[in-house]
Order: C-alpha cells, then sequence, then structure tokens
C-alpha cells in the first residue's frame, strides 16, 4: 500500500469518528425537552391521544429501567386530564391491558389515579377499580402483594373515608371477607390477608372505631371459624383489639383467647403464624391490666401461662422470644388478680373471725380460708422476684427444646442433594427452623463451599439467621462444635461479626462466656 492511500485511510477513519461524535451530540440535543414539547405536554390531550399515551406507558411499565419514568409521564398524564371521561377511559385501558406482565404497575398505576382524582371518583368507579385489583390476588410475587396492600390504603385515605359506614364496609372489607371466607384460593386468601392488614392498620392510624365496631362479629367468625395459617390475619386482630380493646368483644373473649392458644400450641403451623398469636395474647394480657375490671378467667386463665410457658422452649428462636414477652404480662396480671382476690378473702376472713368461726388453722371451713391468705403471699412474693430480676429470661430450657413432626428436613436435605442449595436454605429460613439450619451448616463443615452455592442475598440473610441464634444462647448447647470448625474454614474472614461476638462473651461468666474462652484458645 503507498503512503498516498495510507494517508487516506487514516482521514477517512477520522472523518467518520467525528462525524460519529457530531450524530451523538445531535442526539443529545433532541433527548432534551424544548420549551415548546414541554408546553404541549401540559395541555389535555384528546381521548384517542389520552389512550395511546397511556397505553404507551402502561407498556413502559415491564422494563425495569423504564418503569421509573413510565410512572412519572402516568402521573402526568392523569394530572394534565383530568375529567369524567378521562377517568372513564383510564379505568377502561386496566380493565383490558394489552400486555401480561408488570401487574404491580398496574395496581401502582391505580394508586396514582386515586390520589390525583380523590373524591372525584364515583363509587361505581372505586368498586371497578377494587375488582382490577382483586384480579392480581392470585399472584404469587410478593410485590404484587404488597403493592395491592398500599393501593387499598390509598382508597381509603383518598375516597373511601369520607363515605357512609355501610359503604365503607362493603367496600373495603366485604370484598375481602369474601375472599377469605370463600377459600377457593389459597394464594387469593393468603394476598386478602395481606390487604387486610394493611387496612387494619390504616384504619388504626385515622382512628376509625366506628369501621372496625361494624366488623368485630363478622370479623371474630372468620377469624375463629377458618385455620388460616398466615402471620397476617392475626397481626390484622392485633389491629382489631388495638382499637376496639378486647372487653368489646364481650362473650367472645374466652372463645377468642382458646383460639389464639390453639394457635401457640400447634408446631405444624409457620413459625410467622405463632409469632403473631404470641404477639396477640401479649396485646390481651397488657389490656386486662390496665382495664376497670379483671375478667375470671377459670382455668383457662392457667392455661394461657402453661402454653406461654411451653413456648419459651420452642424450637424457634422467635416463637421463643414472644412467647416470653407474652408471659411475662400474664404473670403481672396473675399478680393483679391474685391481690384483689385476696383482698376480697382477707375481707370474708375478717367477717368470718369476727363472727367467732375461726377456731383453729387446719380445716376446709374458716380454718382453710386463713391457711390459703398465708400460701398467697409466698405465691406472689416469687412472682415479683422472677418479674423483677427478669428471669423470665434465663430459665430457658435448651435441653428440652421442642422437636418437630414434619419432614421440613427430609425436604431441604434432598433439595440440597440435587444440587438446589439455594432452595434448601431458603426452605429452611421460610420456616424459621434454626435446628434444622445448623443442621445444613454442620453438613458442609466449610463456609466458603457453602457460600459458593448461595446468592449474595441468601448468604446475607443466612448469616443474619446465624447472628440471631448465637445472641440467643443457643451456643450453650447446639452451636460450639460447628462454630469451631467453621472458624478454622473460612467462617473468620466472611463473618466479621463473630469476632465482636466472641470478644464480648469471652469475659462473661456464663457457660456461653466459658465456651467462646475454648474458642479464643
Amino acid at each position: 500500500m503507498s503512503n498516498l492511500e495510507e494517508f487516506d485511510a487514516f482521514t477517512t477513519l477520522k472523518a467518520l469518528r467525528e462525524m460519529k461524535k457530531q450524530l451523538d451530540a445531535k442526539q443529545q440535543v433532541d433527548l432534551k425537552p424544548k420549551p415548546v414539547l414541554q408546553y404541549l405536554q401540559k395541555q389535555p390531550l384528546t381521548i384517542y391521544d389520552l389512550r395511546i399515551q397511556f397505553q404507551q406507558q402502561l407498556a413502559r411499565l415491564n422494563d425495569l429501567s423504564t418503569r421509573q419514568l413510565a410512572f412519572q409521564s402516568i402521573h402526568q398524564l392523569v394530572q394534565t386530564n383530568q375529567s369524567t371521561s378521562s377517568l372513564s377511559l383510564l379505568i377502561s385501558c386496566l380493565q383490558t391491558p394489552t400486555f401480561q406482565k408488570g401487574s404491580d404497575g398496574i395496581v401502582k398505576t391505580i394508586a396514582i389515579i386515586v390520589g390525583i382524582y380523590n373524591l372525584q371518583i364515583t363509587v361505581q368507579d372505586i368498586y371497578k377499580l377494587i375488582e382490577i385489583i382483586m384480579k392480581h390476588f392470585n399472584e404469587e410475587s410478593q410485590l404484587v402483594q404488597q403493592a395491592c396492600a398500599e393501593c387499598w390504603s390509598v382508597l381509603y385515605i383518598s375516597n373511601v373515608y369520607k363515605r357512609p359506614l355501610q359503604q365503607r364496609t362493603l367496600l373495603l372489607y366485604q370484598t375481602l371477607q369474601g375472599i377469605i371466607a370463600g377459600g377457593s384460593s389459597r394464594q387469593g386468601q393468603a394476598t386478602a390477608c395481606v390487604v387486610l392488614q394493611q387496612l387494619f392498620e390504616t384504619l388504626n392510624e385515622h382512628k376509625d372505631i366506628t369501621f372496625f365496631r361494624e366488623i368485630l362479629k363478622d370479623f371474630f367468625n372468620i377469624y375463629s371459624k377458618y385455620n388460616i395459617d398466615n402471620s397476617h390475619i392475626h397481626i390484622a386482630m392485633y389491629y382489631m383489639i388495638l382499637a376496639v380493646t378486647i372487653q368489646n368483644f364481650g362473650t367472645n373473649q374466652i372463645p377468642l383467647i382458646d383460639k389464639i392458644l390453639q394457635v401457640i400450641n400447634n408446631t405444624k403451623l409457620n413459625y410467622k403464624t405463632r409469632v403473631g398469636a404470641c404477639n396477640l395474647m401479649k396485646l390481651i394480657g397488657i389490656q386486662y391490666q390496665s382495664s376497670n375490671f379483671k375478667i375470671v378467667l377459670g382455668n383457662l386463665y392457667q392455661q394461657v401461662i402453661v402454653i406461654l410457658d411451653e413456648a419459651t422452649r420452642d424450637r424457634i428462636i422467635a416463637v421463643q422470644n414472644v412467647a416470653r414477652l407474652g408471659l411475662k404480662e400474664w404473670m403481672k396480671l396473675k399478680l393483679q388478680v391474685d391481690t384483689l382476690q385476696d383482698m376480697q378473702q382477707q375481707q370474708n376472713f375478717d367477717l368470718i373471725s369476727s363472727n367467732g368461726f375461726v377456731k383453729k388453722k387446719t380445716g376446709t371451713g374458716g380454718g382453710q380460708v386463713l391457711m390459703d391468705a398465708m400460701r398467697k403471699p409466698k405465691q406472689q412474693q416469687d412472682i415479683k422476684k422472677l418479674l423483677e430480676e427478669d428471669e423470665l429470661d434465663k430459665t430457658m430450657d435448651y435441653n428440652n427444646i421442642q422437636t418437630s413432626i414434619d419432614n421440613v428436613w427430609d425436604k431441604a436435605n434432598e433439595l440440597d442433594e440435587i444440587g438446589q442449595t439455594e432452595d434448601a436454605v431458603q426452605l429452611l429460613i421460610n420456616n424459621g427452623d434454626d435446628i434444622y439450619l445448623l443442621r445444613l451448616f454442620m453438613k458442609y463443615k466449610d463456609f466458603r463451599t457453602l457460600q459458593s452455592k448461595l446468592q449474595p442475598a441468601t448468604r446475607s440473610i443466612l448469616m443474619d439467621s446465624f447472628l440471631q441464634i448465637m445472641d440467643s444462647d443457643f451456643l450453650n448447647i447446639l452451636c460450639l462444635d460447628f462454630v469451631i470448625d467453621f472458624y478454622a474454614n473460612g467462617l473468620q474472614e466472611w463473618f466479621h461479626d463473630l469476632n465482636d461476638f466472641i470478644n464480648f462473651y469471652s469475659e462473661d461468666d456464663s457457660i456461653a462466656g466459658e465456651q467462646c474462652r475454648q474458642l479464643k484458645m
């Protein structure tokens, strides 16, 4: 090739590069919104143009790279084109979407529309929007569930709260009640419970007590009749009791408590469900303490304490922790009730003594009254000491932890054996089974190997669970051997908090402290 040809080739390549730079610069200029274009975008569109642009933005919700911009454009379209005909068009487009993905985007779009139109939306249109939302209840995505729950609250805050009580309950509660009680779809029922929890939380924030009182009996019937293994139904009941107080359940107080105890005692249920039930018992105990009268629970009163005490030795740490909090409140209540009973008993004893009936300190007559009066203060002192010294946190029996009778481990082990370790770990984490989680750890004996099979998010959750286990003092009985092995095989390098944990507890006089000192050696 001659020097002239080389020069021509070089100059041609240089010219092409300069041309590309100019084209790129022009494209960037074109992307900047022009004042005239901005002005036109703020003008109301014809119904035809609104439909085209709205559907285009809905389609962009499928792509994560364009989703945020699509939401902004949808907000601007709805804000700029407010009218009765435009609202009808928007609802029509949402009823018959031209794409299948992005269900949470559809629901969030409804929230945008309701937030802008507020009270301009009629009851009929609100119901149409609710029907659109409920079409997505059967989807398993947590994003869709959360979007449905948030949109339901927006419906209440922006529109429904101003309507008569009958309309409020019909639109927002009865629609959910039909799905929960219907039982035709387990996933639909689960989503309805998530939405109901969010609705009750919103009602609590706005102090809509009349709403709660209107649905109290119906919701109690659902709660007590259907065995729903779902924590959200218990959290919803928590907000119900928080709003109306347990005393307003009237004759249903004892059946309600009995139902909650059944849930706590059923180890086959998801641990989150049982945690929700324990929180309910804690709230009920607190409310009884502050009430003007003390309900006579009879044998059920003792049963509450027995079952909560049993739950403090549960195999799931989360259940243990909340059960201890509930037990404390019911022991405080027992102390109050015993004090009131003693005052009444003392009055009766004084009355009997004044009439000369007490001649001895034995028997079943007046003497027995005296013996009871002498015995009760000792019991009360024991309870006071337990509560004041916070002994409940020190009486956990790790040698008597309940065992599971389900086959969660078999499923997890099978998944791990066929190479689906990620699914195995997720299964154990979602079931809250700490002992089986430790068992999976011990199966590997090398954290690097286990870590390499997991996604970063799962590794993070796994180590959070591990830290919770160690903080709970499970180290005393279950963890020491496998911690020593993991510490020598890579866990120290990955999990820096372990050093802090060991250094902190090595100065402690407890059993865990002694074991941490061994671990440092």
